[in-house]
């Protein structure tokens, strides 16, 4: 326990190790979630929201699985162009 309250202390007075912070990811999503308020001409604003943000973390999913897929050798040419996953010598 001694060990514990000793990390507590160290973290409290120089910080995390890795220098964690949440501040500009929280404010992107405020600024974003804005937006998308913004877009809903405040009319069932809450399940235009929700909907919004099922579509766009769908789609972030689709994106980084493809991504994936063409760094494990699994694509066609047609997503490796998508993704800029092609050699110089496959570019010609």
């Amino acid at each position: 326990m001694n060990l514990v309250s000793h990390i507590s202390q160290s973290i409290q007075r120089i910080g995390s190790r890795d220098n964690f912070a949440t501040d500009i990811s929280e404010q992107q999503y405020i600024v974003k979630l804005k937006e998308v308020y913004r877009s809903t001409k405040k009319v069932n604003y809450i399940r235009q929201m929700l909907k919004h943000n099922d579509r766009s973390t769908g789609l972030d999913y689709v994106e980084e699985t493809l991504s994936y897929l063409a760094l494990q050798g699994w694509y066609d040419m047609d997503s490796a162009k998508a993704f800029h996953r092609l050699s110089a010598a496959n570019t010609r």
